[in-house]
């Protein structure tokens, strides 16, 4: 079982670009649709061959040879595709072999335009479609379907010469009819299949597309290390709600933390766990966060919380919550100190023309801790 997942990831994982997928399933699913088409063909030249008194073979045999070459030919095109790795002469070989030699001479061996082969040339224009470019694919299908018609009708004009097997003129009805059903439900389900994996295989591409485009947009608004916002979001993020302050009242607040004596952690422990002080740190903020306030690095080993509908007595509680629970978290066992972390809250008042005075004044309440001791908070309510 697990040979057979193996197989199956290298024909057509995910890992593989869709066109190539699509051809693997092409060659290898027109072997198996080759030998669906001769089971057909044979089960039906068999009942004629016994109603007419004739020899299986007499009447057979051409059909049998171009259906079995159908098998070897698809089977070809697949290890040709796997020695020289050139998708686009392979798809087109392919495609060639198919809708000008093979699908035609099953028509003239099995019973020419009386018989269900027509219903084949249906799938070599749907390959063709589906498997080139833009501009190839057009010039092809047009190419193809003058061929077709050619054939369509050279053979009803002259079907003496162009029907070499079972002529339809002495082909029974019923065997006529069976012969059109089983070739129909052929094609119509080695079709239904076809557009089914290709459904199948675009859905999870396209989930694919999804999660590098969320993981694009994550990079693009988050701090790599630490995994909270970056800067360029969390100014964003203020503006936002700045307007909603405007339009219905509600407080806001930020709390801008920065982590004491970090040079001295980078100095005397190396900067891989100074990066291990940010990223816990980090954790920490986002663990103690509701869901919609929004944590972000703003610069070093400075972090911003912003908390939406609260006071400033409210961030101020949330913030020395925040600094017992940093002092009392083991960031890495190679540091044999506590890591303490200073704060300063700001709330917003109408008086601020801009984000950057509303953060300036958390950052001023922030270089008062600093300055007076560190391991503290800082806010309007403690200067007065």
């Amino acid at each position: 079982m697990e040979k057979l997942k193996n197989i199956y990831t290298n024909l057509f994982g995910e890992q593989l670009p869709l066109k190539e997928r699509f051809f693997h399933f092409a060659a290898l699913g027109g072997s198996l649709a080759s030998l669906l088409a001769t089971a057909a063909s044979a089960i039906s030249i068999y009942r004629v061959a016994n109603s007419l008194g004739v020899s299986f073979w007499s009447i057979g045999l051409p059909g049998m040879v171009i259906c079995f070459t159908c098998v070897v030919f698809f089977l070809l095109t697949f290890f040709i595709f796997k020695i020289t790795k050139n998708l686009k002469f392979s798809i087109l070989l392919c495609l060639v072999g198919l809708n000008f030699v093979l699908f035609p001479g099953l028509f003239l061996t099995v019973g020419g335009i009386g018989s269900g082969m027509p219903i084949y040339f249906v799938m070599g224009l749907v390959f063709t479609v589906l498997m080139l470019d833009t501009k190839p694919m057009i010039i092809m299908f047009i190419i193809e379907s003058i061929w077709y018609a050619l054939i369509f009708y050279f053979s009803g004009r002259y079907p003496e010469v162009f029907n070499l097997g079972t002529p339809f003129f002495v082909m029974p009805e019923w065997a006529m009819y069976l012969d059109e059903a089983m070739d129909f439900f052929t094609v119509a389900i080695s079709t239904s299949v076809l557009v089914k994996v290709l459904a199948v295989c675009f859905e999870i591409q396209q989930k694919r597309t999804n999660e590098l485009l969320k993981q694009l947009e994550e990079l693009s608004v988050k701090d790599p290390l630490s995994g909270a916002y970056n800067r360029r979001f969390l100014l964003k993020y203020i503006e936002s709600g700045i307007e909603k302050h405007k339009e219905t009242n509600a407080p806001i607040s930020i709390i801008m933390f920065d982590i004491d004596k970090f040079k001295r952690v980078n100095d005397d422990f190396g900067h891989l766990v100074g990066d291990d002080v940010i990223k816990g740190f980090s954790e920490v903020l986002m663990n103690s966060c509701r869901n919609y306030d929004v944590v972000a690095r703003y610069g070093g080993e400075e972090f911003i919380l912003v908390m939406p509908g609260a006071s400033e007595e409210t961030a101020y509680a949330r913030a020395e919550q925040i600094r017992k629970t940093v002092e009392n978290t083991e960031f890495s066992p190679e540091i044999n100190r506590p890591i303490t972390v200073s704060g300063g809250v700001a709330g917003y008042v109408s008086t601020f023309k801009t984000v950057e005075e509303f953060i300036a004044v958390a950052d001023e309440h922030l270089y008062t801790a600093k300055e007076t001791g560190r391991n503290k908070i800082v806010w309007n309510g403690s200067l007065d």
